[in-house]
């Protein structure tokens, strides 16, 4: 009979789902696991299934991850797990899942070209090649596994090339381009390519192609005027170069030469904060024409801003050998000593650009950085930096420097606004935001309420940008908890539970959130889950059936609760819950039973005997309501006596 109803619930909510009411299907499944005492591990992963679906991918996971714990030989927790993490953009978390399903169903077309997919957002474009191919290979009539196939080829060309596999790596792209797919990608690697290996006629092909495809992007025309310069069609190119101008370019009249434009080109790129496309055509341009100072300055920049602080250094080196009266070369050595944390060679900067009459306003900027870094008297070197900050502007740096400096010396109402004036400069300073948040919750802390609002907001600007920092998004979801924004802590918390499905702790606070927000039923499923794990824990089953009882699934409590006062046989709480549901379904002396059984296992517990004495009232039996209740009354006077250690909580 039990069988029946299982295949019966299960074939209706695969109906729902060929139905697309995936709504309707987790409805029907999380009613079947809530009334279930053992959680059948076909409706955890239908119910996962139909949570993806509706996007509800952290309690997906959830469920994905309990069905492993049952089933660990089936591919499908695995398959849908991973599925569910590269939905998420967590692809790192995808692989090692989707390699497992792999394991178990080798040659499975489905399994393969997620794994490929995996792999091609994880950047491992060679393994995603492999794999997909053998899905293509397994499946040809599948359109979108050949798409990510030719996907993955088209990455797989271009990494080959940057490594100077250009042969196999060419074949590769030009296949993508001869199967159909229109970006201008391939076209620009492999106009790289041609052009690095003095193919010209070539190159100017592909960029040309490249344009047809990106018209509006400026720096693939600058790439085409260089060759048309090369090849002798000054004509062309000096058309290309008015494009360009005409696009918003700035480009200035110039007797335009090939040199001119190559270096014209990697200017343009500095400016529009193309930094690898100005590295990398810097690299060619010296390999090509040899050293040139203000080409290896501006490689330096540009690998400053990728964060390649050591290559940078080299290259400026490098321009400094040849041009170490070039005052901007000095200033570029400031600036990139300071974010080496090159002490020395700032102090030796500093010094050479006094005796060249530098900027005043530079120089004191960054001597009141190296004060900052090397003294210890915080009085004077607050001091210097207000001056430096009053006389050369908000410079981030400075501002930050003295936030810092506040924060240190215990004053967290001045170093927040610092770190804030950082961050209005600077949106991308994300130490300032540390700061500031470390800041406003010490005020928070001595009692400003009126900073909430602004911690809040500041937490949740910092995740938007670095989403992956999980201590900050913990601590920010206690806060809000702290706060009684449950709506927002459910939000946080459950961006958590992708990344902490088997965290326990995470779980229940989550499902007390969800009761806050009066989602019973999903803290109901939360719980079940949690009640599995640990099945001896009277307090997750109490919470778990009170969120039945407020959920419409209040006609389960009571045969779980009847099986659970068998188990805990000490347990006054559960004969209470159990004795609870009795009597709201009307079952009086089943309530009377259990209050009596609850009485029995704790004789000084007032609880049984108060519930007897409101049973027999509502009963009309005023005799029995009037003894119960001078006995509840006699044991509460009496635990009111107790010392509060001896007291139950």
């Amino acid at each position: 009979m039990e069988t029946k109803r299982k295949l019966d619930y299960l074939q209706e909510a695969l109906e729902l789902g060929r139905q697309r009411d995936y709504a309707g299907a987790a409805q029907l499944l999380e009613e079947a696991i809530a009334r279930q005492e053992g959680v059948e591990p076909e409706v955890l992963l239908l119910l996962g299934r139909a949570y993806h679906t509706l996007q509800r991918y952290p309690r997906a996971l959830a469920l994905f991850r309990d069905y492993i714990r049952l089933e660990p030989a089936s591919a499908q927790g695995y398959f849908f797990a991973g599925r569910t993490y590269l939905a998420l953009g967590m692809n790192q978390q995808a692989l090692p899942l989707l390699r497992k399903a792999l394991e178990i169903r080798p040659d499975d077309p489905q399994v393969l070209a997620m794994l490929g997919i995996a792999c091609l957002k994880s950047k491992r474009s060679r393994e995603a090649v492999d794999f997909l191919q053998k899905a293509v290979e397994l499946a040809p009539e599948n359109q979108k596994f050949y798409r990510s196939y030719l996907n993955a080829l088209l990455i797989r060309g271009i990494r080959l090339c940057r490594v100077g596999e250009t042969e196999l790596g060419a074949q590769m792209l030009q296949f993508v381009l001869d199967n159909g797919i229109q970006s201008p990608l391939p076209h620009l690697e492999l106009g790289r390519v041609y052009r690095e290996t003095g193919q010209l006629t070539q190159a100017l092909a592909h960029y040309t192609a490249a344009c047809q495809l990106a018209p509006q992007d400026t720096s693939i025309r600058w790439y085409r005027a260089t060759l048309l310069m090369a090849l002798n069609k000054t004509q062309e190119a000096l058309e290309e170069i008015e494009t360009i101008r005409e696009l918003g370019g700035e480009v200035p009249e110039l007797s335009w030469n090939a040199e001119l434009v190559e270096r014209f080109m990697i200017r343009s790129f500095l400016a529009e904060g193309a930094w690898s496309r100005a590295a990398r055509a810097c690299g060619l341009w010296l390999r090509k024409r040899g050293p040139d100072p203000m080409v290896h300055a501006m490689y330096a920049e540009a690998l400053r801003n990728m964060g390649d602080l050591e290559r940078a250094y080299n290259h400026l080196s490098k321009a400094l050998e040849v041009a170490s009266q070039q005052i901007e070369l000095r200033y570029a050595q400031l600036m990139l000593a300071w974010e080496r944390e090159d002490w020395e060679t700032l102090q030796k900067t500093l010094s050479i650009l006094q005796r060249m009459n530098g900027d005043p306003a530079i120089i004191q900027r960054f001597r009141a950085l190296a004060i900052d870094h090397a003294s210890q008297d915080d009085k004077a070197v607050i001091a210097q930096l207000q001056q430096a900050i009053r006389n050369t502007g908000p410079s981030p740096e400075l501002m930050f420097a003295l936030a810092q400096r506040y924060f240190h010396i215990g004053l967290p109402d001045l170093a927040e606004g610092w770190y804030a004036r950082t961050i209005q400069v600077q949106a991308l300073h994300e130490r300032a935001y540390l700061g500031s948040i470390a800041s406003l919750e010490l005020l928070v802390q001595e009692g400003q309420t009126d900073v909430v609002d602004t911690l809040i907001q500041r937490y949740k600007a910092y995740l938007e940008r670095w989403p992956d920092n999980r201590r900050i998004r913990r601590e920010f979801a206690l806060f809000l908890v702290k706060q009684q924004q449950y709506e927002a802590a459910q939000s946080e918390l459950e961006d958590l539970l992708t990344w902490e499905t088997d965290n326990r702790t995470l779980r229940r606070l989550l499902a007390y959130v969800y009761r806050k927000n009066r989602r019973y039923r999903d803290a109901a499923i939360l719980l079940k889950g949690v009640l599995k794990e640990d099945p001896q824990n009277i307090g997750v089953l109490l919470e778990f059936i009170g969120c039945m009882d407020r959920s419409n699934l209040k006609k389960y409590s009571y045969p779980i609760l009847e099986k659970a006062a068998k188990h805990f046989k000490n347990s006054v709480d559960v004969a209470l819950a159990l004795g609870d549901a009795a009597y709201r379904d009307k079952k009086i002396e089943q309530a009377l039973d259990a209050y009596r059984e609850a009485a029995a296992r704790n004789g000084e517990d007032p609880r049984p005997y108060q519930r007897m004495a409101l049973v027999y009232k509502r009963q009309g039996i005023l005799e029995m309501a009037d003894r119960y209740e001078k006995e509840a009354n006699i044991r509460q006077n009496r635990k009111n006596k107790l010392p509060n250690s001896q007291k139950k909580l």
